[in-house]
Parts: C-alpha cells; structure tokens; sequence
C-alpha cells in the first residue's frame, strides 16, 4: 500500500497524477477501482474517447463518506469477477463524517478502521487473484497525527505529492515493491 501526501491547494493534480496512474495501470491487463467524492470532470472528450477501452477497465466508486467506502470495501471481498489489481482512494482524510458532534476521537477511529478493512480487502483481493492487488491511499491535509499509520504503510511507501511530478513515479515504486514481494516468496 503507497500513502501519497498532498495539500489541500493541489487536489486537481493529485486527482489528475492518480487518474493518470489508473488509466496507465490498465495497460496491465487489470482492473482499477477509484474511490472518490466526486466525478472527475477535467477529462478531455477526445481523451475518453481515445482510452475508451481503459475506461471500461476503470471502475470508478462515488462515495461521501468513510461509512460508505466501508461497506463498499466489504462487499469488494465477495466480488468474483472483475476483480481489480489497483485500488485508489482519493482523499482519504475528506471522507470524515458530516456529524459536527463527532469527536476527533471517533473520525480517526474510523479512519483506522476503513485502513484495516483496505489492507484486508488488498489481502483477500491478492489470494484470490493469486497475485499482487496493489493500493494508494492520498491524504490532502498531511498525515493525522493519531492515526498509527505506521501499521498500514512502510516509510518507504509514503511519498509526498511535492516529490511526484507524475503518474511513472508511482508506478516505479509499485513496480519496486511487486518485485521485492515476488522474490521474498519461496
């Protein structure tokens, strides 16, 4: 799992470097899901209509918050086709609960936990697949303090959004650790 740490005045070229990463993905011959708040909506006519067939490979889930990516990640451990090889969540630290009540207590609970159910889901999604079922998380407002990162993410694979000038940068680092991953397996 990569953490890519973005700032809040750079959402449109995180969102823009991860779309990019997805649709260079599919070259792979897997499927990419793409969890996020909103449509993207800055792609090209000619562009959708070059890369329609990466489109299709493209699977992209609208959620408004961390409860609704929750339960779509558990229903993604029952799927048995179209199973991806890449999972993006956009904007991890934005999908907070719209309870004002909510204490900051419970927000990273719940963070923690939808990191749990991801690095699970990743898990069962690559014993299915008999194979690497690869995931990016990116945070807009830099690491949460009491969320214990550390257990989800290598310092190695947290990369600031600064040090990523496109999409070929994360896919080398990906690339990276597919072949430590492979050649640690007996």
């Amino acid at each position: 799992m990569l953490l890519i740490l973005g700032q809040p005045d750079k959402l449109d070229d995180l969102q823009d470097i991860l779309f990019d990463t997805a649709i260079k993905y599919t070259h792979t011959g897997f499927r990419v899901l793409f969890f996020t708040q909103k449509p993207l909506e800055r792609v090209a006519t000619s562009i959708r209509e070059q890369f329609s067939d990466l489109f299709k490979m493209i699977t992209f889930i609208y959620v408004e918050s961390l409860d609704a990516a929750l339960k779509r990640l558990l229903d993604l451990q029952r799927w048995t086709n179209c199973i991806p090889g890449l999972i993006i969540v956009e904007s991890l630290d934005l999908l907070a609960t719209s309870n004002s009540s909510d204490t900051l207590t419970k927000k990273d609970f719940q963070h923690a936990l939808f990191l749990s159910t991801l690095a699970d889901t990743v898990r069962t999604i690559s014993v299915n697949q008999k194979g690497t079922c690869n995931c990016i998380v990116s945070l807009n407002n830099g690491p949460m303090a009491t969320v214990p990162f550390e257990l989800y993410f290598r310092e190695h694979n947290v990369l600031d959004l600064n040090h990523i000038k496109e999409s070929s940068d994360i896919l080398s680092i990906m690339m990276e650790n597919e072949h430590s991953i492979e050649s640690n397996v007996p």
